[in-house]
């Protein structure tokens, strides 16, 4: 049987616990973006030389930023943030011969595919060169980022920027719902 002790329970009321939320990162041009682990369904390879799992992306001709896959034997829209984001549809879709040089390479670079869930019912995938990590982070650390900044970048699916935190770079958070949505 415990015994109670009102010296303990005092202390314990007096710490409070800081909400926190898990978070899938990753780096895009040398910039850490997160996405909440509650919006991600899976995490896979993307054009990995002889993984027969590996998926591949197609049908986009004009380096939009947007294409596709195949996924459970359906297609699947795969948004390229890097496009989105930076303007550059090279800063993570390479070319048909770009793929061919890599895959040439001695040390192909793997890379990873976000399938993520922006609504309950549909599925978007997010391609990414870094290795993903789960992290948690206070929810406080979080701060939405300037009006004028959002309208002078051009940037409309970034929701948030952690900042405040002494031991880690700052994170952008990534708002998938509107990653999802035509510009």
């Amino acid at each position: 049987m415990a015994i109670y002790s009102p010296l303990r329970s005092r202390r314990l009321a007096a710490q409070q616990v800081e909400a926190t939320q898990r978070l899938l990162t990753f780096e895009l041009c040398t910039q850490s973006f997160a996405i909440p682990l509650d919006r991600i369904h899976k995490v896979m390879t993307l054009n990995a030389p002889g993984d027969r799992a590996s998926h591949r992306l197609y049908g986009d001709p004009h380096q939009t930023g947007v294409s596709l896959t195949t996924y459970q034997g359906n297609e699947l829209v795969v948004i390229d943030v890097g496009h989105r984001i930076f303007g550059n549809a090279d800063v993570l879709l390479p070319t048909q011969s770009q793929a061919d040089q890599i895959t040439a390479s001695v040390t192909p670079a793997v890379r990873y595919l976000l399938i993520v869930q922006p609504e309950p019912d549909r599925l978007v995938g997010v391609p990414i060169d870094s290795p993903p990590s789960i992290q948690s982070m206070p929810i406080s650390a979080f701060k939405p980022l300037p009006a004028i900044y959002q309208q002078h970048s051009q940037i409309h699916c970034v929701s948030a920027m952690s900042i405040d935190l002494p031991d880690r770079p700052s994170i952008f958070l990534l708002d998938v719902a509107a990653l999802a949505r035509p510009e």
